[in-house]
């Protein structure tokens, strides 16, 4: 596939040249990591000896055999890195040599810093490779915004400092999180998307790093009774990472109910006093707040009306479906339809 794992002395080079404008998505310190995933690869673009360009993707098969490419397990922002003090028209070069060497016969989909300095060069690269555009709505706050609770309605702030009497925001480790993380999904009947055992050392590097927190909202213990287990003092649990421009939301997770009811329900403004308190925090760092993406409409809502994020930006996500992928979902989408006319017309 003319595809290797980079060195990390390479991989240091091209990243620490152009740090304080990649976000910690693309930090040498967790692309290291990120070649541990299953599947990793990676492109890159020599000049002279000299590493100028690298895309790092994971590449992984579905049930069918049909091979996708993502950006790496974990990472919220990823796409193309290039050296930034490379001229315009090479800038562009490098971008269309890294795009021409990833795997014709895999679907990709990578999603991309709308920040960067070469935005608009990798939008064109992108586009003359095949690739189609849309976009990842994120919110944010700036540091600036004064007070974080001020920014939500009365009724909202009432909620968030009842909240507050009834638990404390603590710190846990790397692993209470994903241990957490990995029971509640179970809870709810669903899997991770992404080795969770992945996970740990990404959060615990940013940690030793500085620049991360994982912080678990708890039930105060006069509110639990004697025989409830361990894990439901632990209403909500998120981790948060910055960099030096921004704060990002990276992940989030919360108790389930229990369906017999002998364990007292999860708060339900457990994870909106967590990300108050995370919002509070980058502000106190001066970095803007980004809430990491917005995948529902229920997320949208949270963000907007109660957190009171004001402010959209829009990440861009490329896709390029290769042909027996294009086959396969057009196949599909005319046996939906026509399984969807053959009931109307025996419903009549």
């Amino acid at each position: 596939m003319g595809v290797d794992v980079m060195s990390s002395s390479l991989l240091a080079q091209v990243t620490e040249q152009s740090k304080l404008d990649l976000s910690v998505f693309h930090q040498s310190w967790w692309q290291e990591i990120a070649q541990g995933f299953p599947g990793y690869r990676e492109v890159k673009a020599m000049r002279n000896g000299r590493l100028v360009g690298r895309l790092p993707f994971v590449l992984r098969r579905n049930r069918l055999g049909l091979a996708f490419g993502q950006d790496p397990y974990w990472t919220h922002l990823g796409g193309p890195v290039v050296e930034e003090n490379l001229s315009v028209r090479e800038k562009l070069d490098v971008l269309r040599d890294l795009l021409k060497q990833l795997p014709r016969r895999a679907s990709f989909t990578f999603t991309c810093d709308q920040t960067l300095c070469y935005a608009d060069l990798v939008r064109t690269a992108f586009f003359e490779a095949g690739f189609e555009h849309s976009s990842q709505i994120t919110y944010v706050r700036l540091p600036e915004g004064g007070d974080v609770q001020n920014e939500r309605k009365r009724k909202h702030r009432g909620h968030i400092k009842r909240a507050a009497k009834r638990l404390a925001c603590v710190d846990i480790t790397p692993r209470e999180f994903v241990r957490y993380f990995g029971e509640n999904l179970m809870a709810q009947g669903k899997r991770s998307y992404a080795p969770l055992n992945m996970l740990m050392p990404l959060i615990q590097q940013a940690l030793d790093r500085g620049c991360a927190r994982v912080l678990a909202a708890k039930q105060n213990p006069e509110d639990v009774s004697d025989d409830s287990s361990s894990s439901a003092l632990c209403d909500a649990a998120i981790v948060y990472i910055w960099d030096d421009r921004r704060c990002f939301y990276w992940l989030s997770t919360y108790r389930v109910a229990s369906e017999n009811g002998l364990e007292r329900a999860p708060h339900p403004d457990a994870v909106k006093l967590l990300m108050i308190t995370a919002m509070e925090h980058a502000q106190a760092m001066n970095l803007i707040f980004d809430a990491d993406g917005v995948a529902t409409p229920g997320a949208d809502h949270l963000y907007r009306k109660i957190l009171g994020l004001k402010i959209e930006e829009r990440r861009d996500v490329f896709r390029r479906i290769n042909t027996t992928e294009r086959i396969y979902q057009n196949s599909k989408l005319r046996i939906m339809q026509w399984r969807s006319e053959h009931f109307a017309l025996s419903s009549t």
